[in-house]
């Protein structure tokens, strides 16, 4: 036996290996540094053993073959064939987090450096197998891997994903799976952003109000509705206990949780629960997030006093060396009206309230520091002074501010909206923001700090690594719309983060993404998007360019949404009537791309007559950048935007100058694609004669449809309770022959 297994050894050795092409046979996501590929297979069956010292790496897989193919692998120390080893070798001479696979017609070897490196030669193992491995398998498939060589390590020691659950609470069970699915593709650091304006998410036994009324919001709460939470009590929190399990659960898997306590800015939930650690004002001049009140008072010792409460906890629970304390978007504001900033800053000799951001800064850093732990903080943190050269900065604002951050001789974690906000639409035909830009696949794999910066060698060693957000005020729809969001960009973002310059290409990923990956994402249990096909209309005839080279594309003729059932796109279709078909695309018919037309082509001829606005508002709260000329236009990505919370008993009326004849009255609200700062509660009323009105649809996200059987003269939006936001914005009404 012994002999059998050195010759296998010899031949693999002697094997004329192949390089990974563009195209390989592998798809592995992240890719890896170095691969060579063999011939032969290592078949998995009811005789294969396992071993290693690697305690839960050897675990992990011998319970997620069982768990999907029912194969029992049992450990063995002494088989010597058919065996898996998984063994941690400090001598070995891998990288940090790097591994060594090789696979034989006998065995399967992975060795590492630490934990974290046997753990990821795991997951590269899983990759090789069946894509049922992370579900449920069939029966129908063929339990052996490839015989391979690869050598592997991270390009970058920090890779991150940071999910907001303080505008969207997700349940425990979320967060479970959300680690497994970041585990899978290498990602190591789970920034969770625990607290902000709409709630507090984390049990801190020193100040049992902060999830007592902070972590609720509703209309008899202390935190008023917002982001389509309604009139009904929305909200949640973690228990201590959950808290320390999901730790115990990422560590596991080499995953280190970051958690961030968001201030002195973006504080509603604690300022509005323990208003003595407030500003003493009634400042009304809002965030950039449309949010008043919402900043500590700096001035005051009791506000650090219990920030350092907080901190004690928060290191008990959490032990990563990292305590994310924020600093971003600080409506300064509150500090110029607050007596006690004000008469702190004279006492100290600050001239301005950004000195005041500098100050608390460095406080956090002492309170953190004490603790044993180092401050992390957003790019604002670096403005007013200097700070500790431990200090972390996570550069968000842009590919610029990260540098600067690195300039200054911060440690610094790159995540520029325009690449890594994973909130940001995908397509201006989707969901989600665009402030940052329309961040597509691509755009995310492209992240590449250290290429786009003219850095010094020293400068690079203070580039930690990359990280993809997910902010989560569009996230109240649909159901499971974060996962749409994370996947696949977080695929890209872990080949970003994983994988050096030298091996990427972005067409290489997306092969390897849509050939097989997908299939791994479908077992994993994850909706992802999927990419929608571009359509043409050209010479009476539909063209359709499938998003890549084997997707099913199905399509509807009479305008409804096509589904499982609909037809299968097989070649041009030709028609005079293109505005009536729909296509999208479909994976497994398990989930589907959006649906769309032809992009040359206007889907709806909507009719633009002239309408003047009568509202309740005062022209004070308009603001000036979104008039509300901005809504007669009928250039339906314009808005109008009004700066205050709409109350029971505001309106806003439309009325045309003619009677209009139409057979449909679409009223949208809010800003245009997104449905943020809507009517939550109210109906739209018409009339046919300018006086007297008939009561419609109640708004349902933001919307209310109206079906006329005469002519309409005017058409009014009726506020019966009051608005999520601060904000609220109306649009041009969609008006159909």
């Amino acid at each position: 036996m012994k002999l059998k297994t050195m010759l296998a050894t010899l031949l693999l050795a002697m094997l004329p290996f192949v390089s990974f092409s563009q195209k390989g046979q592998l798809n592995l996501i992240p890719k890896p540094q170095s691969v060579c590929i063999g011939s032969g297979k290592f078949v998995i069956n009811g005789n294969t053993t396992i071993k290693g010292n690697s305690d839960f790496a050897v675990k992990y897989l011998s319970d997620k073959i069982k768990s999907s193919s029912g194969i029992d692998i049992k450990e063995s120390s002494s088989a010597l064939e058919n065996f898996i080893q998984i063994d941690v070798n400090s001598q070995s001479g891998l990288k940090r987090e790097g591994y060594r696979l090789q696979i034989t017609p006998e065995y399967i070897k992975i060795e590492a450096n630490d934990n974290a490196g046997a753990f990821y030669g795991v997951q590269t193992l899983l990759q090789l197998m069946p894509a049922s491995v992370y579900g449920e398998a069939t029966g129908w498939e063929k339990w052996e891997v490839p015989c391979v060589k690869i050598e592997d390590y991270p390009r970058f020691g920090y890779r991150g994903a940071g999910l907001d659950v303080s505008r969207t609470f997700f349940p425990i069970e979320t967060i479970y799976n959300f680690i497994d699915w970041i585990s899978y593709h290498k990602i190591n650091t789970f920034h969770w952003h625990l607290t902000d304006d709409n709630g507090w998410r984390v049990e801190i036994k020193k100040y049992p109000l902060l999830t007592q009324k902070g972590a609720w919001r509703g209309p008899d709460e202390v935190l008023p509705p917002s982001y389509g939470s309604g009139n009904k009590r929305y909200g949640g929190f973690y228990t201590q206990d959950e808290i320390k399990k999901v730790v115990k659960y990422a560590s596991d898997r080499n995953i280190t949780i970051i958690p961030e306590i968001d201030m002195p800015g973006h504080s509603k939930a604690v300022i509005h629960t323990y208003p003595e650690v407030g500003c003493t004002n009634e400042n009304k001049q809002m965030s950039v997030n449309g949010e008043v009140n919402n900043v500590w008072c700096v001035g005051n010792e009791k506000s650090y006093i219990m920030i350092e409460n907080i901190v004690k906890e928060l290191v008990a629970l959490f032990p990563s060396k990292m305590i994310h304390l924020g600093g971003d978007e600080v409506n300064m504001d509150n500090w110029k009206s607050c007596p006690t900033c004000q008469a702190f800053m004279k006492k100290m000799g600050m001239k301005e309230e950004i000195e005041l951001l500098n100050y608390f800064v460095r406080r956090m850093e002492k309170i953190v520091n004490k603790h044993g732990r180092v401050l992390v903080g957003w790019d604002e943190i670096i403005k007013g002074g200097d700070l500790q050269p431990s200090t972390v900065v996570y550069g968000w604002g842009s590919m610029k501010r990260g540098a600067n951050a690195v300039r200054k001789g911060q440690p610094t974690v790159f995540l520029p909206g325009q690449y890594c906000y994973l909130d940001m639409k995908q397509s201006e035909y989707e969901r989600g923001h665009n402030w940052a830009a329309i961040v597509t696949l691509d755009s995310t794999y492209k992240i590449d700090p250290i290429k786009m910066n003219d850095f010094t060698p020293e400068q690079e060693k203070l580039v930690l690594g990359v990280q993809g957000n997910l902010w989560c005020e569009l996230l109240d729809r649909p159901a499971r719309f974060m996962e749409y969001q994370f996947f696949p960009r977080l695929c890209a973002l872990s080949e970003a983060g994983w994988t050096n310059p030298e091996n990427k290409d972005y067409d290489d990923f997306y092969y390897r993404l849509t050939k097989t990956h997908y299939d791994r994402l479908y077992n994993m249990g994850i909706a992802f998007r999927l990419p929608f096909p571009d359509v043409k209309y050209e010479n009476n005839t539909l063209k359709v360019k499938l998003p890549y080279e084997w997707a099913v594309v199905r399509y509807t003729a009479d305008g409804t949404e096509p589904d499982a059932t609909s037809n299968i796109y097989t070649g041009d279709i030709v028609t005079f009537e293109p505005e009536k078909f729909r296509f999208a695309t479909f994976y497994r018919d398990y989930n589907k791309s959006i649906s769309v037309g032809a992009s040359n082509i206007e889907l709806y001829n909507y009719i633009t007559p002239k309408v003047s606005i009568e509202s309740s508002y005062d022209a004070e709260y308009t603001n000036n950048r979104f008039p509300v000329s901005n809504i007669t236009s009928y250039d339906f990505k314009k808005y109008w935007r009004i700066n205050r919370r709409s109350q029971a008993g505001d309106y806003v009326l439309y009325t045309f100058e003619q009677p209009v004849e139409c057979s449909k009255i679409t009223v949208e609200t809010g800003i245009p694609n997104i449905t943020f700062y809507s009517v939550t509660d109210g109906y739209v009323e018409y009339s046919y004669n300018g006086k007297d009105f008939i009561k419609g649809e109640e708004f349902i996200y933001g919307t209310a449809v109206i079906e006329p059987k005469e002519s309409v003269k005017a058409v009014k939006i009726v506020f019966t309770g009051m608005s999520d936001a601060l904000i609220t914005a109306f649009q041009n009404l969609k008006i159909e022959k």
